[in-house]
């Protein structure tokens, strides 16, 4: 388990930007005391569809397992169906967190080449749910990571937040592999 955490860590390198890497000048020698939630895709709360997603096992994938969301229809609302993961520790103010997914549409709209993801970002877990920051993402027939990253606006206790994907923006399949958030600021 340790091992495919180092791997995605080095990917995520690639992906985070230089600012948020340069604020770290040496990695920690382990990479899971920076993980902040439960990565497994078996841990994701799915909202907005009727039936409770699967999990696949897929060897392309890190870690061999995606959740694979459907989704029925475009929505004017695309938050209206999407999945979060809980953040299980405290998050001060300063930290510089990093929520990175891999993702891949094994359906895609017809007549397009890649899928929306309208939002992928760390937000308030209850209502109003107010994202702390953002961005959005393409998912491809392909597996590829998708990130965002930003800085806690003030300190959040365990619990408080969550990262989240916003997925209702066409007819299409989303797999979900593994979601890490990362506080690089530990």
């Amino acid at each position: 388990m340790k091992s495919w955490r180092i791997a995605f860590a080095c990917c995520l390198a690639v992906f985070v930007s230089p600012a948020l890497v340069h604020a770290q000048a040496q990695p920690p020698s382990d990479v899971s005391k920076q993980i902040i939630n439960a990565p497994a895709p078996e841990s994701f709360a799915v909202y907005g569809v009727a039936t409770k997603p699967g999990v696949v096992k897929d060897k392309n994938v890190q870690g061999g397992r995606a959740l694979r969301v459907p989704i029925p229809a475009a929505s004017d609302q695309p938050w209206s169906i999407g999945l979060t993961s809980g953040i299980t520790q405290p998050v001060k103010k300063g930290d510089k967190l990093v929520v990175a997914a891999w993702v891949r549409a094994s359906t895609l709209p017809d007549g397009a080449s890649s899928a929306k993801i309208a939002a992928i970002q760390i937000n308030l877990s209850k209502a109003p749910y107010t994202p702390v920051f953002q961005g959005q993402a393409e998912a491809t027939g392909e597996w590829k990571m998708v990130h965002a990253s930003g800085v806690a606006d003030r300190d959040y206790a365990a619990g408080e937040l969550t990262a989240s994907l916003q997925l209702a923006t066409g007819k299409q399949v989303f797999d979900i592999g593994p979601i890490l958030v990362l506080d690089i600021s530990k």
